[in-house]
């Protein structure tokens, strides 16, 4: 069993990852953007050493996947993250590309499968 940091905006696709990672027997925390998910990172940081793993949307409100990447490899440099982006009305590869470049371990374009998802996050459990 790991322990998961969710972050994504959109309740839908939270509740959906959520239900597969919990499936899967790991212990899910969510945020709802990245500001709540950088607070959140540092909470575990503090009880359990870090998340074992980070999921990341890149398009978000108040603080995007990017900088939640950014402060998350500042805090943790070896964390293991995957980010999810759809890219919105931009080819989500530009925006996966970037967040590759920023150290994210594996990256997925929305939609993807329930084993593409499980994929990448036993790639970055491994």
């Amino acid at each position: 069993m790991a322990r998961v940091l969710l972050i994504e905006d959109e309740e839908l696709v939270r509740v959906s990852l959520r239900r597969v990672l919990e499936g899967q027997g790991h212990e899910v925390f969510e945020a709802a953007d990245g500001e709540e998910g950088v607070a959140e990172f540092r909470s575990m940081a503090k009880v359990f050493k870090a998340s074992d793993v980070v999921i990341t949307d890149i398009l978000m409100p108040v603080k995007d996947g990017h900088d939640t990447i950014t402060e998350i490899k500042e805090i943790t440099p070896n964390a293991k993250i995957i980010a999810i982006s759809g890219g919105g009305n931009v080819n989500p590869k530009v925006f996966l590309d970037i967040s590759s470049a920023l150290g994210a371990d594996r990256v997925l374009s929305k939609p993807f499968s329930t084993e593409e998802f499980l994929d990448a996050v036993n790639h970055c459990l491994a």
